[in-house]
């Protein structure tokens, strides 16, 4: 036997060593924006060595591999698990769950938590056993019980364990392409218009687009004006702010703005990481986006092109908006993109 271990079950109704088909995903509304980067990441990882697709999709009820963030054990120790069902030696349903105790953040490019541990490295274990791999300890690998800090990438026998499921990958898989990702290196923000307030408002969750859908029926969704990065060297958080005095969103990437707004600005709760910007606003194929504040309705928004900051400026929406200067630099809006 090589360098790892098995839990028994598998997708796919073949024996173990053959393809294990299409095994669907997705994310709940508990996942952080700056996980899903991540977490993409790992599923094209796993899927680069053996003969096993995966495809994203928008809800977890129609998902086999649903992904979230919940309370196992604090800070350390347990930083995620996976539990499954099964019915013979074939995979039926997984729930993958990090630990919203390690106090995740975005640090240098990486999610990591408080304790320094990175969350892809997370993402390859728990992925690992959600498609069947368990505990492997005799060498330093992702499916190590306790994590090793210096593996940061699938190991050999890793690499070895997945093919003895799924058989290695002999040709690019076909898959239809992700519900929620307009390439490898970016990710569709999806936008609402609440006709109630007038706000805007932006997500990359498709789990919190659909619970949007599904719950707010005065959100008007307008589909995806643009996309962010994934987490890199090249790019800086967006941080979310709800004004429970507008009932409206505010984004910024300017640490010192959101400290200041979290210490002088009760109304303002902040919610964390949105998504990732564009660090280099001259970067090729980005767009910056013109931010605006109502002085009549305390409500910001963020103006996709240099027409729509001018029509703003010339009085189309209304008055009351005051030119704020630049907000954040996304990847600008494509074909592919628009109303994705």
């Amino acid at each position: 036997m090589g360098d790892y271990a098995l839990e028994g079950p598998r997708w796919g109704r073949g024996p173990a060593g053959t393809g294990g088909g299409m095994v669907t995903w997705a994310l709940d509304a508990t996942i952080p924006a700056s996980f899903v980067g991540v977490i993409q990441a790992a599923f094209a990882a796993w899927s680069s060595y053996a003969d096993i697709a995966f495809q994203q999709v928008v809800s977890t009820v129609e998902s086999d591999i649903d992904l979230t963030l919940n309370s196992i054990d604090g800070l350390g120790k347990v930083v995620g698990n996976a539990t499954y069902s099964y019915s013979g030696q074939r995979l039926q349903s997984v729930t993958v769950a990090f630990d919203s105790g390690e106090g995740w953040h975005t640090a240098k490019g990486r999610v990591v938590s408080n304790q320094n541990v990175d969350l892809s490295a997370v993402a390859l274990h728990e992925i690992g056993h959600a498609i069947g791999l368990d505990h492997y300890n005799a060498k330093p690998e992702v499916m190590n019980a306790i994590l090793d800090p210096t593996i940061s990438s699938l190991a050999a026998g890793d690499i070895a364990g997945v093919q003895a499921l799924y058989g290695a990958r002999s040709a690019p898989i076909q898959a239809a392409p992700p519900a929620l990702v307009v390439q490898a290196e970016v990710t569709a923000v999806h936008r609402f218009y609440d006709t109630k307030t007038g706000d805007h408002f932006y997500t990359t969750s498709g789990a919190e687009k659909a619970q949007i859908l599904q719950t707010l029926p005065w959100f008007t969704y307008e589909g995806t004006p643009w996309a962010t990065p994934t987490p890199g060297a090249d790019t800086v958080d967006v941080f979310r702010f709800f004004d429970t005095g507008t009932n409206a969103h505010f984004f910024t990437t300017s640490v010192g703005e959101r400290d200041q707004i979290i210490k002088t600005n009760p109304s303002y709760i902040y919610e964390g990481v949105a998504f990732e910007a564009y660090a280099d606003a001259s970067a090729p194929g980005t767009v910056t986006l013109e931010r605006f504040f109502n002085t009549k309705t305390g409500q910001h928004h963020f103006a996709g092109n240099a027409e729509e900051a001018a029509g703003i400026n010339q009085g189309a929406a209304g008055a009351g908006w005051i030119d704020e200067g630049k907000g954040f630099t996304v990847h600008a809006p494509s074909d592919g993109m628009l109303f994705a």
